[in-house]
Parts: C-alpha cells; structure tokens; sequence
C-alpha cells in the first residue's frame, strides 16, 4: 500500500521539474508543460484539502506557511535590486512599490512568485466556500468564476490584481477540480478512468502541436481555450497521480523524485535567479547541466534549512519552532505554580 504522502511529493516533484524545464527552453514540450504544470498545483492542492470551519485560524496558518517564506525569498532575492536603487528616490520607490504589488510587476528572477499569492486567495476562498455551500453549490459559482476568467482573457488581458490575485478566477476552479477527485474517491489507476484521462492527455498534445493558443500561460491570464484547455490540464494530472503511485513502488525514484517533491516551493522561489545568474555570466549553456544545477541548488539550499527551526519558518513557512516556544512559555507558569 503506496502512502498518499509518497505518491504526492512524487507527484510535485514531477510538476517542478517541468515548471524548471518549461522556463528554461521554447518550443513543444515547453507549450505542453505550461498546459498543466501550474493547475497541477492547484489540482494537487484541493485533492488534499479539507475544509476548515475556523477560517480565522485557517487563515492565519496558511498565512504564515506561504506568505512568511514569500516575504523571505523576496527580500532575499531583491536585495542587489533594492541595494542599487538607494540614493534615486524615484527609482527606489518603483522597486518598492514592484514588491508590494508583486503579481506581473515581479520578472527575471523574481517571475514565478505571483503562484504563491494567488495560491494563498484560491485557498482562503475555497475554504469559505467549503465551508459555506454545498459541494453542488460551489460548483455553480465555479461556473461563474470561469466565465469571469474568459470575460478577463479576452477583454481585460492587461487588467490584472495586486499579487495577480485575478487568476484566482482559474486557479479556484482548478482547485476544486482535485477536490472532487478524493471527495468522491476517483481511482485514477482504475482502468476506464486512466484510459480516458490517458486519451484526452494524448489529443491535448495534439491540440498544443497544431494550435499554440491551446496552450496556457496563467500569469498573464491566458487560459488556453476555455474550458477544453482546462479538462485538457486536468487529465494530464490525471494521468500523473497514476504514474505517481506507480514510481511510489520504485524506491530510488521515489526518494530522489519525491524530495524533489519536498522541496519544491523552494526551487520555485530559487530557480529563475539561479537562471538569471547564469545567463549574466555566460556559464552553463547546455540544456540538460543547467536543468540539474537549477534543480540540484535549491535541493541543497533546502537540506540545509530544514535542519534549523528558525530557517524552516522563514524558508518553509514551518511554524513548528513557533509552537514549541509557546509551550515552554505555558510550562514555566505551570511548574512555578506546582
């Protein structure tokens, strides 16, 4: 028996490597990677959600395991950029205000950070949602959010929200499409279900061969063809959740793909500025080593900070050196009074 634990830092850790490989190179495999490397996410992300009555608590965890290792990242990495600007006012101010907007005002380095604001506003909304309507219900306002996500893809391309927080239109839907898998307990190894999935996944690389508008870009609020492109997305997901389990059974793959997987929020904060490094000093040209430093780099940064509590809240967003204070402040009273 696979643990749903192993399969799904399986499952993420092939999502980030095609997100690192999609942001490296053009052409096909690129296209099709940026079909489903994001909603995969997302998908990921409601398959293992469960609703949560209190959303001020909610809120507040969620908050300090993305948003703190956000604010971290983003002042570690726009430092040189902060650094050059002192002393022009009105250059100094613009950097400012690029991180406070964050969303399609981040590039280079800093691009794939708007993922993180809006995966917090998918999360707390479909939480209210959960908690709120029914899961029919929620499906109607699904509908509407797509409707409103074609209306901004196609009319409203350049109007977008602080931290991209308009693509919470897709990613929401996205979100509750992997809800739906375990809420209704879809095998996705059975076989008329890895058939299909398998079969959609295949046309899909057809349809991104013979029209690149299939394709997705999320931050920039191009979603492919509506809906179809999504399904598209979707069924590849499909699809990998089955091979997961499979290379869950495998033990060197499991482990190598799998910390990939652990420390995949990493290597989406790390991998753009190790790339922009790169090409700034002419080093490292070939596809493949380039792949593997800008996979192997925050892998290690990773292994490095999940041996210090502190290093973990503010890289990893893990709040357990937090908790652990607060219950040596509870126990000093306690003893003093025993």
């Amino acid at each position: 028996m696979v643990k749903k634990l192993e399969w799904i830092n399986i499952l993420k850790g092939l999502g980030i490597m095609m997100v690192v490989y999609g942001h490296m190179t053009t052409g096909f495999w690129r296209d099709f990677f940026f079909l489903f490397h994001m909603p995969l996410f997302f998908i990921i992300a409601g398959y293992l959600f469960r609703p949560n009555a209190d959303l001020k608590a909610y809120l507040s965890r969620k908050s300090l395991h993305l948003l703190v290792p956000y604010g971290f990242f983003m002042l570690l990495l726009y430092a040189p950029v902060l650094y050059q600007a002192l002393g022009e006012e009105r250059t100094l101010s613009g950097a400012l205000l690029d991180m406070v907007l964050g969303g399609r005002e981040l590039v280079s380095g800093l691009s794939p950070f708007w993922f993180v604001t809006c995966f917090w506003a998918a999360q707390q909304l479909v939480n209210l949602l959960l908690t709120r309507l029914s899961v029919r219900a929620t499906g109607g306002v699904m509908l509407v959010m797509l409707g409103l996500a074609t209306i901004n893809q196609y009319f409203f391309r350049e109007l977008w929200l602080i931290g991209n927080l308009n693509v919470v239109l897709i990613a929401v839907p996205c979100f509750y499409l992997g809800y739906l898998v375990a809420h209704y307990r879809i095998d996705v190894e059975r076989p008329r279900v890895l058939l299909l999935s398998a079969g959609v996944s295949v046309l899909s690389m057809w349809c991104v061969h013979a029209c690149p508008d299939f394709t997705m870009d999320m931050k920039y609020a191009d979603y492919g063809i509506p809906v179809l492109s999504l399904l598209a997305a979707f069924a590849v997901t499909l699809v990998l959740m089955a091979l997961s389990r499979q290379l869950a059974r495998v033990p060197v793959v499991a482990r190598a793909v799998g910390l990939a997987g652990e420390a995949s929020m990493v290597i989406m904060f790390l991998h753009l500025s190790i790339q922009v490094t790169l090409d700034h000093h002419g080093m490292v040209e070939a596809l493949a080593p380039r792949w593997l430093l800008m996979m192997a780099l925050p892998i290690l940064f990773y292994l490095l900070v999940r041996q210090n509590g502190w290093a973990r809240l503010l890289c990893l967003g893990d709040a357990t050196v937090l908790s652990r204070r607060r219950a040596r402040r509870q126990e000093v009273p306690a003893l003093a009074s025993g």
